[in-house]
């Protein structure tokens, strides 16, 4: 499944939901489940339930497990057989992409954790100015900085440089969304409580981040600012997407594809760096958890100098583009 957050128009105001894209709209999924369930039980019965099997907000959702997810596509098969268009209630059950708003698929996560899993990105990112000493795949220590969750804005934002910067650069990330979440979790119990996949932009401030990396203390301003997290459009879940080191990340501006990189070099899986953040602390539902930039995944490696009107778009095979403007 693609799990995304839509919001919904109306005259009270944006109605925010929890949806699944398909090629035939995105399924409100509560109001799915609620028509699925009053086939079987009394109206006012059927809203109730479906809403607390099937809730209407991501994390909530995805920190259900996964039978929750198995009650959503149930609703989704006796959707698409039987054609309801709403609930009882009136709650329509689909939406076309152009009667909606497409939102952050996490909206504000309990955090954001940045690893690095790309040893050639940290030597280009060294030869420009931005000292990150490279990792390996034995090493013990999995070095990570935590990124701003109010910062998380969804596709099709706008870019907004901060005051002390003269532009932007953006970087294109793979992510994992953890779903149970929990503590010191082995690699096969990481690995089941990561519900699915999604694109992040990493929006940097290149030469704050430059000055403030020379301390040794990773960045601060030079990654922390308003609408620094673009994310989404959806989260593909772990079933759908298969190995996530068997896709095809690109970086395009304006169209034009600037650079590309395949996933199979990650020197650690996304089970390893959750398994590894779980030592000693309980990971929450929802977390992202980055491998960091591809080499030559950022505008500032391949020399494109960002400017306002720039579209900026993020490709990952078997997720889908993830578009940004760069603002005036």
């Amino acid at each position: 499944m693609k799990l995304c957050s839509f919001g919904v128009k109306t005259p009270l105001g944006l109605i925010e939901r929890v949806g699944v894209y398909t090629e035939q709209g995105v399924v409100d999924a509560t109001a799915a489940r609620q028509a699925w369930l009053e086939r079987r039980m009394p109206l006012a019965a059927a809203q109730r339930v479906g809403a607390a099997q099937v809730p209407s907000e991501m994390i909530a959702l995805i920190g259900s497990g996964q039978l929750t997810l198995d009650w959503l596509q149930e609703a989704l098969d006796a959707l698409f057989a039987h054609g309801v268009s709403a609930t009882s209630a009136g709650v329509r059950t689909i939406y076309q992409l152009s009667d909606i708003q497409l939102l952050a698929p996490v909206k504000r996560p309990p955090g954001i954790v940045n690893f690095s899993v790309w040893p050639a990105h940290s030597a280009s990112a060294a030869s420009l100015g931005i000292e990150l000493a490279a990792n390996t795949a034995q090493a013990l220590v999995k070095p990570y900085w935590k990124g701003n969750p109010d910062a998380v804005v969804g596709p099709e934002t706008t870019l907004y440089r901060p005051p002390y910067a003269d532009v932007l650069d953006v970087e294109c990330e793979l992510v994992c969304i953890v779903g149970t979440g929990g503590r010191d979790l082995d690699h096969a119990a990481a690995q089941r409580a990561i519900v699915g996949y999604s694109i992040m932009n990493d929006v940097s401030a290149r030469e704050r981040q430059s000055a403030e990396m020379k301390f040794g203390r990773g960045p601060s301003k030079g990654k922390d600012f308003d609408n620094g997290y673009p994310l989404g459009p959806w989260i593909v879940t772990a079933d759908e997407l298969g190995d996530p080191k068997q896709l095809r990340m690109s970086l395009l501006v304006n169209g034009v594809e600037q650079s590309a990189c395949d996933t199979k070099d990650m020197i650690w899986d996304f089970a390893e760096m959750l398994s590894y953040l779980s030592v000693g602390q309980t990971v929450q539902p929802g977390l992202v958890i980055s491998g960091g930039c591809y080499p030559g995944g950022s505008a500032h490696e391949v020399g494109v100098h960002l400017k306002s009107g720039d579209r900026v778009e993020m490709r990952i095979s078997k997720i889908g583009s993830l578009m940004n403007t760069i603002g005036p």
